[in-house]
């Protein structure tokens, strides 16, 4: 498993051990609830192995494992669910043991890698999504009113899916434009088009944590400062812009700017100094090589700096959006700028539901 360069090995060692305890104690349940009769959730076991894969999600995210913590956070959520259920079937209860034993299984194998430093996988978003399905396909008694919501048919009958538009990420957006160009002494505008564009809340916090992430990035690693931009012949003011748009059952988010773009070789060579190539230099494609940006721990800063450079950042983005079955890519042209497409599905009710 990829790992940052200024992660500590003795920290790792301590990660390790503490979740290898915590993934024993869910297999400890598992174990004793397969086959129990009858199937039953005690409120302080169900409040125990929340802590525990509260502590799970809060360390990986900690040490950038962006694919643990947002497995052990969907586990967590089947707690929550459980905490907030006062009668679920035994069905259910059957259902949530095997998502768990899923969720423990991809765990045990993803630690397995680290320690023998072997390639991460991605089978993790399997199993976010299938308990993703699953949370979504229960009953809730809380139906909150208003034009926001859309009613969704499941196999317990209609459920209330709260929605939102964009509209409050501007103003993030603006606060995070306002203190990098002060920090970074750079000047830059921020463009929006599609932000009333309304989808379900949970793809909204999503894919809003992704771009204010990517916006750091482009502020930080792709403006220019004034200067070299003027000697560059561009405009003293670069550009970010983020574009939102639905397209049948899919929401597109694209995110521009016009600053340096990326380095292809230096990329490729790093890939290629930590062996991540899997055929020769030569027959990769441009969105390969940029793919290697989404993986845990790579980077291209020598050093850290207050936004970015910490072996974090692309690959969380990476994380958010896979766990909701979305995908991402990369373009670029060096000295041109930087374009970044994230493609999320929408849920099958979506075809009734909101209009923009």
């Amino acid at each position: 498993m990829e790992q940052s360069k200024e992660t500590p090995d003795f920290l790792q060692e301590i990660f390790l051990e503490e979740t290898w305890k915590n993934i024993d104690r869910i297999d400890a349940f598992i174990e004793k609830k397969t086959d129990a009769e009858p199937l039953v959730f005690e409120t302080e076991e169900i409040d125990a192995l929340f802590r525990t894969m509260h502590s799970i999600k809060g360390s990986s995210a900690m040490m950038g494992y962006p694919a643990i913590s947002e497995t052990a956070h969907s586990a967590e959520d089947l707690f929550s669910y459980l905490r907030d259920e006062e009668n679920p079937n035994v069905e259910d209860l059957k259902t949530i043991l095997k998502l768990l034993r899923m969720a423990s299984g991809y765990l045990k194998r993803e630690l397995r890698r680290m320690e023998t430093d072997d390639e991460v996988t991605d089978f993790g978003w399997a199993v976010v999504r299938r308990i993703k399905n699953f949370l979504a396909h229960v009953d809730s008694d809380n139906e909150p009113e208003g034009p926001s919501y859309q009613i969704a048919y499941t196999r317990k009958g209609k459920k209330l899916i709260p929605y939102c538009d964009f509209s409050p990420l501007v103003p993030q957006m603006e606060r995070l434009t306002n203190l990098m160009r002060r920090e970074l002494e750079k000047e830059f505008e921020v463009r929006f088009s599609g932000v009333g564009t309304e989808v379900p809340r949970e793809l909204y916090e999503k894919i809003s944590d992704a771009v204010l992430q990517l916006m750091k990035n482009s502020m930080d690693h792709g403006i220019e400062p004034v200067r070299l931009r003027e000697k560059m012949g561009k405009t003293p003011v670069g550009t970010i812009s983020l574009e939102i748009q639905k397209s049948s059952q899919r929401v597109i988010v694209v995110l521009r700017d016009d600053g340096r773009g990326l380095e292809r070789e230096k990329i490729l060579n790093i890939a290629m100094a930590r062996g991540l190539l899997k055929k020769p230099a030569e027959e990769y494609e441009d969105s390969e090589i940029y793919a290697f940006l989404l993986r845990p721990g790579f980077t291209t800063r020598p050093s850290a700096t207050l936004f970015s450079g910490r072996g974090v950042g692309l690959d969380v983005v990476h994380a958010g959006v896979a766990a909701l079955g979305g995908t991402i890519r990369i373009e670029s042209r060096e000295y041109m700028g930087t374009t970044i497409f994230m493609d999320f599905p929408l849920p099958e009710a979506e075809q009734e539901g909101p209009k923009t």
